[in-house]
């Protein structure tokens, strides 16, 4: 007889957020930050975030708009695969 754990149910899987531009470009830009000294610790974050903040208001227009296109696509494909997705924030106490 099968144990009872063996049966678990199909999870709902919740959909992600499509990516916008800047998501797009710290994805990007993350992987091009100057390496650490060695023994320093892992850069946190909210410091990687910063620093990529500072270099996406130094782009180009040219720059931005390809992102933003990148962006488009993303959304799209999004659409694609989850049809029918709508953003639905929570509040605090519902999470």
């Amino acid at each position: 007889m099968p144990s009872h754990s063996s049966r678990s149910a199909p999870r709902v899987v919740k959909a992600p957020r499509p990516p916008n531009a800047w998501i797009i470009y710290r994805s990007d830009k993350a992987h091009q930050l100057p390496p650490l000294e060695p023994g320093q610790p892992r850069r946190a974050q909210a410091e990687v975030s910063k620093m990529i903040s500072n270099m996406w208001a130094n782009e180009s227009e040219e720059t931005r708009q390809e992102y933003e296109r990148r962006a488009e696509e993303a959304k799209a494909a999004h659409a694609l695969k989850y049809p029918g997705y709508r953003f639905k924030p929570m509040k605090k106490e519902e999470k």
